[in-house]
């Protein structure tokens, strides 16, 4: 940890004073300027009086209010500050909701010094909370670096022509016609310049070049997510221009069609179950049919990304592990592709840090075997109407 690190402002928030002391004393061990409010209502006056703080570590359980109004009012109006919660009452519930709301970390009570120093160094040094702040300002989705790290080691004008495809295009500028240059091939051509006019009814360099590519087999680039075989399109690109009910409403003529959108709708959700256990598949299938859902399956993560690419999907239910593929690790992936399609982790290994890190990573919600179908039910309504608000 550098010197900047260590002159961070901390602001404790406890209704419990010992709590307050107890961290103010790990925390100034390390070199951090600490201070404490017993309620919400010290800590909001703090800020308004533009009191310059790094980090504040807040309980989320406190008379009038607590941890969650805080962060409801940080994320209004402070957003770039992080939130340390600490709990005597944890649950995986309340770390989902926490860091939904924009907790940047979430530690259960009572916790060592060794936690509590990791969990300080994790939020403002690793800062899960900055990747969400600098989201708009990277270069490109698969090529995180900040615009200002890259102007630094190259120069404004080379950051500045970066498209989507992370290579430089620079700006057309207008060009004066070359003299060798053939509108009939558009290109510059020794026998145009020669004869200064060419009466061929197709350039002969193009028709050239045609044959050689039929017989050398060039073909197309192969489209992974193809529309329609006529219809060539990556179907993700086009769910980005335009939106995913769009794409859905696509048929084979490859015109959308609104009344299919709505019977589709109207008939229920289509939901991919991903599992790599069949009985846990089968059951998940049995309660959303009730529920007049439409499923589909898939039991390993590969399968379960091809088919994302190749069909529309109001929901999806992820399991977190799997033989091919770990749920944290797709769950980028489907984000990446289908940004708006709500994804529920489930697993039967749930922690209240593959909680924190499954919201932190795009997913809806978070769901703990067993489950029963009314708990099915719950979450899968909740991440379906969240989608559609």
């Amino acid at each position: 940890m550098d010197g900047d690190e260590k002159n961070l402002n901390v602001l404790v928030v406890d209704d419990e004073r010992q709590v307050c002391q107890s961290v103010q004393k790990i925390l100034k061990r390390r070199g951090y300027q600490v201070e404490s409010e017993l309620c919400v209502a010290g800590a909001l006056h703090r800020l308004e009086q533009q009191e310059k703080l790094d980090l504040i570590i807040a309980d989320l359980m406190m008379p009038q209010t607590g941890g969650i109004d805080l962060l409801k009012s940080m994320r209004d109006r402070w957003p770039q500050i992080p939130v340390l919660i600490i709990t005597g009452y944890a649950s995986i519930a309340s770390a989902v909701e926490t860091t939904r709301l924009g907790a940047a970390g979430y530690i259960p009570k009572p916790f060592t010094p060794e936690e509590l120093e990791e969990a300080v160094e994790k939020v403002v040094v690793r800062g899960p909370w900055k990747r969400d702040a600098e989201a708009e300002s990277v270069i490109d989705v698969d090529m995180p670096f900040n615009p200002e790290e890259v102007k630094s080691a190259t120069s404004e004008g080379y950051v500045r022509h970066l498209t989507r495809s992370d290579v430089p295009v620079v700006d057309a500028k207008p060009a004066t016609v070359a003299e060798d240059f053939c509108a009939l091939g558009n290109r510059n051509c020794k026998r145009f310049k020669t004869k200064g006019i060419c009466r061929e009814p197709e350039c002969p360099i193009v028709t050239a070049e045609r044959k050689k590519g039929t017989r050398a087999g060039i073909v197309s680039p192969t489209v992974l997510d193809p529309i329609d075989v006529d219809m060539p399109f990556s179907a993700s690109e086009v769910a980005a221009a335009t939106s995913e009910a769009y794409l859905a409403s696509l048929d084979r003529s490859d015109m959308p069609n609104a009344a299919q959108w709505r019977t589709a709708k109207a008939a229920g959700r289509r939901v991919l179950v991903v599992d790599d256990e069949v009985v846990v598949v089968n059951s998940i299938r049995k309660s959303l049919i009730r529920k007049g859902h439409a499923v589909d399956e898939a039991f390993t993560g590969k399968e379960a990304l091809a088919r994302i690419l190749m069909h529309h999907y109001d929901l999806v239910l992820l399991d977190m592990r799997m033989p091919d593929l770990n749920g944290l690790e797709l769950l980028p992936k489907i984000k990446n592709h289908r940004p708006n399609l709500p994804v529920v982790i489930v697993t039967g290994y749930a922690s209240i840090d593959t909680a924190t890190e499954a919201i932190r990573r795009g997913a809806n919600d978070y769901l703990g075997k067993p489950f029963s179908p009314d708990e099915l039910y719950d979450v899968t309504t909740r991440a379906l109407r969240t989608a559609a608000a």
